[in-house]
């Protein structure tokens, strides 16, 4: 009986949901109780003591409204003391007043017992709802014996009693019993979901690491075609050092960021972008707000910064154009980044066909991650123009 709930949480549910049917049905029982004492004394059956019978009960029953606002163990206690002393009087006045009852095997008088018994179930484990009912039990049924015996009556153990007991008993001792093997198979199930979770988690990474290898490898190696045979100048080496520190080599020096000012462009894969395409020959002219990078958060600038690097590599691969133009503005709630060449362009509904790494995961994957919209305007012998949104920061 897991209710379909953690077994973290299902053991407490369980707890609540059967103390609540216990103190609800204990009510019934009490109320049955004093009903019936009632109609036998309007039939006048009984004396007029039976009417005192009945109203001893009311203790109990306010008790058990309060255990249904709130369950303490102090209140239990004080309920299955005042119950005790209660039925004590319920079953002598009974006696006393009606001489047809010469034993306690009745149903009127198992109907307290049976509200004793049910408020076991205070704790939230099945051991301790099987304490309080056993508690319940023996003060109910030793209120019944020094009752009868206070009017003379034979004490008789009621099966009604003693099967709702044993009931009580066997619910909660068989929800203790497969707590453990619902707590196993619960267990598997978030150590499956788990697992699926991190198989997500491996594979946005490895396409982020591949798009970051992509990326990188194939501006160096056109660095490095349009240099002259030779040493690589010492810029060039340099900046490939720091590029193979960020793929995660080991043992080389950390990039030095000694130029790093306050404004975030200095540090930005965006400048450096632009600065590599530069060092291949490319000229690009940067204009509008450049200042609007420092609005992006560090994980959307990280992102458009290696979107343009691809942009400016296509443009040295395939455009075929000797310029291009990087245009920054700032629309309030988001960031636009152009990247515009006047080469050959290209046919765009097939651009992600014939590059799949460089426009979709490159470009498009890496903006759609941080929440923007990359538009790519191309024609033959036109060239191209690929425009970035990104929103801006929330801070910002």
């Amino acid at each position: 009986m897991s209710l379909g709930l953690p077994s973290h949480l299902s053991r407490a549910a369980n707890s609540r949901a059967l103390a609540t049917a216990a103190r609800w049905t204990a009510v019934v029982c009490l109320e049955m109780a004093a009903v019936n004492v009632a109609v036998s004394t309007v039939g006048g059956t009984t004396g007029a003591a039976s009417w005192i019978s009945a109203l001893v009960l009311l203790p109990m029953i306010g008790l058990l409204v309060l255990l249904s606002r709130g369950r303490t163990v102090l209140l239990t206690l004080v309920y299955l003391l005042v119950g005790a002393v209660c039925t004590y009087f319920y079953i002598y006045l009974l006696f006393v007043s009606t001489p047809e009852y010469q034993t306690t095997d009745l149903f009127v008088v198992a109907l307290p017992v049976v509200a004793m018994t049910l408020v076991g179930g205070t704790g939230t484990g099945s051991l301790l709802g099987v304490l309080w009912a056993t508690l319940g039990f023996a003060l109910a049924e030793t209120a019944v014996l020094l009752g009868a015996t206070a009017a003379g009556r034979d004490f008789h153990p009621d099966a009604i009693s003693l099967s709702a007991y044993l009931l009580l008993v066997g619910v909660l001792a068989f929800d203790g019993l497969t707590r453990g093997s619902r707590s196993r198979t619960q267990g598997a199930i978030h150590r499956a979901v788990r697992d699926a979770r991190l198989v997500d988690l491996r594979r946005e990474l490895l396409a982020e690491s591949t798009a970051d290898l992509h990326d990188t490898v194939l501006s160096e190696l056109l660095s490095v075609a349009a240099t002259e045979p030779g040493e690589l100048p010492a810029r060039l080496r340099q900046r490939i050092e720091s590029d193979l520190h960020q793929l995660g080599g080991a043992g080389l020096p950390a990039v030095d960021h000694s130029r790093a000012d306050e404004d975030p462009w200095y540090d930005s894969e965006l400048r450096r972008a632009i600065e590599d395409a530069r060092d291949e020959g490319l000229a690009i002219d940067v204009s509008g707000e450049r200042e609007a990078v420092a609005l992006l958060a560090p994980d959307a600038r990280r992102a458009v910064g290696l979107a343009v690097r691809q942009c400016l590599v296509n443009v040295l691969r395939h455009s075929g154009s000797a310029t291009a133009e990087v245009a920054f503005s700032c629309g309030g709630a988001s960031v636009s980044i152009m990247v515009v060449d006047g080469g050959r362009g290209f046919a765009a509904a097939g651009a992600s066909g014939s590059d799949r790494l460089g426009l979709r995961q490159s470009v498009h994957e890496r903006i759609s991650k941080v929440g923007g919209t990359v538009t790519v305007y191309s024609a033959e012998d036109v060239g191209t123009t690929v425009i970035m949104t990104v929103p801006v920061a929330e801070r910002a």
